[in-house]
Order: structure tokens, then sequence, then C-alpha cells
């Protein structure tokens, strides 16, 4: 090819079938690297201990991953800035409020729970960090699994498909954890590596087959089935959010009394399992009245 002659070389797309491979290959080599320089950082001015580093840096870096991808992502459909975003927030977040006293309500009843005793100032941190976490983790967790992996996953294994195992990805997500070990451990630039293998060490040994994995695959069928009726992120991010507000909230000024039926917390209690079963089945009946919100079209459920 001459050179000035006017062409330009062409990149070629990923093939869609490696979208997923090489977000998941991005987003935890992103996370190795950065564990570590997270933890050594912030130890000058906000120490933290060494796992929650490891855990914030597999955010960030599915943050950070997802921007690559960002091409992939509908954002304009999925979070439209109109006049009924606002509405559908809302909506969402009184769907929360009432599901989360709901639950609270049959915990208290039944599973029973004292008080955590807590300082002033511990109990104002805690109500800044649940309102951190309510505004910050839904969006970026809705965009990811819902906006981003369902929609990957919808267009290899049809509508149904897709929304399973976004699901099922999304209880397995929430059992990544870095284990607290590694607190007393020497931290160095390569313990990412390390940290992160211990990070997947539940899922090994299936923590994820329990009360609180069945309830959290509940609420991942629940957050796409809104999304795959309602075609926007808006609700889901009220859902998401009001949920994540009330739970912290409820755990973090109370302890639970252990019973071994009612699981011990809410997440694993077999009475949230009720809720969200009733949730889901109330708002899959409730996304079918055309005047509510439009469907996401012709291959809508």
């Amino acid at each position: 090819m001459a050179f000035g002659s006017g062409s330009s070389a062409r990149i070629m797309p990923i093939p869609s079938k490696y979208i997923l491979p090489l977000f998941f290959l991005a987003l935890l080599l992103g996370a190795m690297i950065l564990g570590p320089l997270l933890y050594f950082a912030l130890a000058p001015i906000w120490p933290i201990p060494f796992h929650r580093a490891v855990d914030r840096a597999l955010l960030i870096s599915a943050v950070g991953t997802l921007f690559l991808f960002r091409s992939r992502i509908p954002l304009g459909k999925l979070w439209p800035l109109n006049g009924d975003a606002w509405k559908q927030a809302l909506l969402g977040f009184v769907m929360a409020f009432v599901t989360a006293q709901a639950l609270i309500g049959f915990d208290l009843a039944l599973g029973g729970f004292t008080s955590a005793h807590l300082s002033t100032s511990q109990a104002a941190n805690r109500v800044l960090l649940a309102l951190v976490a309510a505004l910050v983790i839904p969006p970026l967790e809705e965009t990811i699994f819902r906006g981003f992996m369902q929609g990957e996953l919808s267009a290899a294994f049809g509508w149904r498909g897709g929304w399973i195992v976004t699901a099922v990805i999304f209880t397995l997500a929430h059992f990544v954890k870095a284990p607290v070990e590694l607190d007393h451990q020497p931290v160095h630039l390569w313990s990412g590596a390390s940290a992160l293998g211990a990070a997947f060490l539940p899922l090994i040994h299936g923590a994820f087959l329990s009360g609180k994995g069945l309830n959290l695959f509940l609420l991942g069928l629940i957050l796409g089935g809104v999304v795959l009726r309602s075609g926007t992120l808006w609700v889901n991010a009220g859902l998401h959010g009001g949920l994540i507000l009330a739970l912290l909230l409820f755990t973090g000024f109370t302890r639970p009394v252990e019973i071994a039926f009612l699981g011990g917390d809410i997440l694993s209690s077999p009475l949230t399992s009720v809720v969200l079963i009733l949730l889901g089945l109330w708002l899959w009946l409730f996304y079918r009245h055309p005047s509510i919100l439009p469907e996401t079209g012709e291959n809508a459920p």
C-alpha cells in the first residue's frame, strides 16, 4: 500500500464470543496489579486492611475494564435522561422500602436481633457508608451485570439464557471476597496474585450453595427481569440502592440471634426467599401493563 494514498488501516472488531472472556481476563489482571498498589497508596492517609484493598481493587478494575468495552453498552438507552428517569428510580426505591420492611419484620418477629451498641461516631460512620454504598454501587453493578453482561449473554444464548446466566454470575461475584487472614501476612507488589486466588476459594468450597446464594440468585433474576421488561436501568438502580441502604443500616445497628433454620442473617434466611419470590412475581405482573413502562421491543418476554 502506498503512503499518502488516503487509505487508512482499519482495526478489526473483536468477535462477540471473545468479549466476555477478555473482559474477565482484563478485570482479574487489573485487580491483581491494583490491590497492592491501592494498599500502599492509602496507607499514609487512610490505612485499610489488605483484604479490603483487594476487594476494592476488584470493583475499581471492573469499572475500568468496562470503560474499555463502553462501545458495547447502549448507555443512552439504558440510562435515558428524560422526565421519567426519577419516577422510575423512585418506583424502585419504594419497592425496595416495602420489601426491606417485610424482610426486617419477619426476621425481627421470628429470628430475633440485639442492638450493636454503637457509639455516636460509629453510628454516624455506618449511616454515611450505607448512603455512599447505596448511591455508588447500584449504578456500577447494574451497568456491569444487566447493562453489559446480560446484553452480551443474551446475544449468545437468547434472552432466557442471558437472563439466567447473568443471575448466576451476579450470585457468584458476591462470594468472591479476599479472606481476612491476608491481613496477617506481609504485603508485596506481587501479593495480588495470591490474594486474588484466595478470594475465589469460597467458590471452590461451594459457599454459594447456601441460603444466601439462593437469595442473591433470586435478586439477580428480579433485577434482570425488570430491565427486560422496562428497557432501562433506573428502576433497578432504585430497587438495588434501596435494598442496600435498608439492609446495611439494619445489619449495621443490630446483631442477629443465631437460629439454624432461619439462617442467622437476613440474606441467608428462607423467609427472605419467600419475600423475594413474591416481589418477583408482583413485578413480572406489574410490568405486563402497557401504561406503566414500554417493553423493550418485540423480543421482550
